[in-house]
This record gives structure tokens, C-alpha cells and sequence, in this order.
């Protein structure tokens, strides 16, 4: 999903943090509406003339709106539909995933990727412009757990404070 989410980035970004997926979106010839979803969060639909429509629920929060329009973006960019195919994002409170689906697997890897970019995060990090989950969560418009699962999945760490770094200083000391 690495290189699909990247590939993404590389053609359609245009840099700015957040991610506008919007532009992305636009750039990709995918039309995104808000509308009456039901109790989805996002409904992905393929015309039988492979045109791509993306409707997001008005009532859903913004940050849950821009998972389901990356989760969207996904299935799109790794072809799960087919043409004349529809496919209803749920999202959890908890953002919790299946990993037992495999699409929704791969879908819910290519929107952390494409909402968290690696070269974004580990930028932040390295030069301290952020300190804290909630700060990362902030700068990308995630919500907190997306951040600490991509924190995750790149075996990255937030940064010590002082404190705590001179304490595990002091016990090596020892």
C-alpha cells in the first residue's frame, strides 16, 4: 500500500498539511458531494462508465469525513470496485478496522498514509515542531488514534521531554 498511497502524493499533493483531499480527489477525476449517507460515513460508487463519486455524510465529524473520504480514496486507488460497484464506508467511533477483510484492511493503511505522510511525520518529529499525540493529531486533522497507529507502524516515538530524558540518563549512569 506504500507505494500506492505514495504515488498518490507524488502526482496529486500539493505539500500542504493537512492533506487537502479534496484537491487530491479533483486531480484524480473523483467527484466528492455531501449527502445523505444513511449511517455510513462515506458511500464510494463506480459508474459503468468508471467514473468515481464519493459522498460523505454531512452529519459525520470532519475528521471522520476525511477518513472516510482517504479510506474512499483507497479502495479507488487499489482497485477494489468495479465498475457499476458501491461500497458503504463505516467508520467506528473507535476507528476500529476488520484486518480480517483484507480490502478494508488495505484501505484503512492507504488513508493513514495518505492523511499522515511518513516524510510529514518523521519532519515533525526529527525537528520538534510537535510534542505530543494531540499536536500531531491537530497539524494533520486525525484524530488521535490514527496518529499513534501510523506513530506505530513506522516504529516512530514522540519525543522526551527533558525530564524524562535526563532521568533515563541518570539510571544508565548507574
Amino acid at each position: 500500500m506504500s507505494l500506492f498511497a505514495e504515488g498518490i502524493l507524488n502526482t496529486h499533493w500539493d505539500q500542504s498539511v493537512p492533506v487537502n483531499l479534496a484537491h487530491i480527489a479533483k486531480a484524480m477525476g473523483i467527484a466528492v458531494a455531501v449527502g445523505d449517507t444513511g449511517a455510513a460515513c462515506a458511500v464510494l460508487e463506480i459508474s459503468r462508465q468508471r467514473k468515481a463519486r464519493i459522498t460523505i455524510n454531512a452529519s459525520h465529524s470532519f475528521m471522520r469525513q476525511r477518513y472516510g473520504v482517504a479510506h474512499a480514496l483507497g479502495h479507488i486507488a487499489l482497485h477494489h470496485l468495479r465498475p457499476g460497484m458501491r461500497r458503504e464506508i463505516m467508520v467506528s467511533e473507535s476507528y476500529h478496522v476488520d484486518y480480517s477483510l483484507r480490502m478494508e484492511s488495505e484501505a484503512n493503511d492507504f488513508a493513514l498514509r495518505l492523511l499522515i505522510p511518513t516524510q510529514v511525520l518523521q519532519f515533525t518529529l526529527t525537528e520538534g515542531h510537535a510534542e505530543s499525540l494531540q499536536e500531531l493529531a491537530h497539524l494533520f486533522e486525525v484524530p488521535d488514534i490514527l496518529v499513534k497507529q501510523r506513530l506505530a507502524d513506522l516504529d516512530l516515538r514522540l519525543p522526551q521531554p527533558l525530564v524524562r530524558q535526563l532521568q533515563a540518563q541518570v539510571r544508565r549512569d548507574d
